[in-house]
């Protein structure tokens, strides 16, 4: 029964959690069909071919530099909240753990994602006025290329893991959210630890991991919206 932890003061936090669920679920499937058309450039292609992709098609460099991660993590930052507030009354240590590691984590996609000064710096090279400048923009580029599988991005997926998973921990506890999210979140969170494995195991296993997380939203969003319609009953 959503009326057992549904606190009338959180209903549209509630509400937002289910949203945020639906919008994940569309950016992961964008995302996916995304990759395939303009595939991730960074680490596999030079800095000159990335910014003349930037310049051909301004689309096809924006999502080639990882836009729909950016989008999904910022997102992501509203269901961590919603999350606190609907496992707090488990267990309020962990679940504010678990809050805090997941905002530290999330926020970190920002610097690991350069993408508008990828851009800036695209439009600087293609106006150069000689070989000599073009060449420091190109350096430019290359140090922000670093910084895509630097030590922003490795932290925004190993706490934000921690902290989806600290959360699935939670949920095998909770009336509301039960143990087919709780162990799907598990699973979804843990696999995506497997990033740290060397070469391609590790970028594979963050791949596999969004079934995963697409069927964990899909169970999580009617559980946000029911405690939303509780505590708005709640209400005197």
């Amino acid at each position: 029964n959503p009326a057992l932890t549904a606190e009338p003061s959180w209903k549209e936090l509630y509400t937002i959690g289910g949203i945020t669920c639906i919008l994940n679920i569309t950016i992961i499937v964008m995302g996916v069909i995304a990759y395939f058309i303009w595939p991730y450039l960074p680490g596999y292609t030079t800095t000159e071919q990335i910014f003349s992709v930037i310049q051909e098609d301004s689309l096809a460099g924006l999502i080639s530099l990882d836009f729909f991660l950016v989008i999904g993590n910022l997102f992501t930052i509203l269901l961590i909240l919603a999350m606190y507030v609907s496992l707090k009354h488990i267990n309020g240590g962990y679940a504010l753990i678990a809050l805090v590691l997941g905002l530290i984590g999330m926020t970190l996609i920002i610097p690991a994602r350069p993408i508008v000064e990828m851009f800036t710096l695209s439009d600087l090279y293609a106006n150069a006025a000689s070989d000599a400048i073009r060449s420091q923009y190109l350096a430019a580029g290359e140090a922000l290329l670093s910084l895509f599988d630097g030590t922003s991005f490795a932290t925004n997926n190993v706490f934000g893991a921690i902290s989806l998973l600290i959360s699935s921990l939670l949920m095998l506890r909770s009336p509301i959210f039960g143990k087919t999210a709780g162990w799907t979140g598990i699973i979804s969170n843990a696999v995506v630890l497997g990033f740290w494995i060397p070469g391609s195991t590790g970028f594979i296993l963050l791949f596999l991991s969004l079934p995963g997380y697409i069927i964990w939203y899909f169970l999580l969003a009617p559980k946000f919206f029911h405690m939303g319609r509780a505590a708005r009953n709640l209400q005197p």
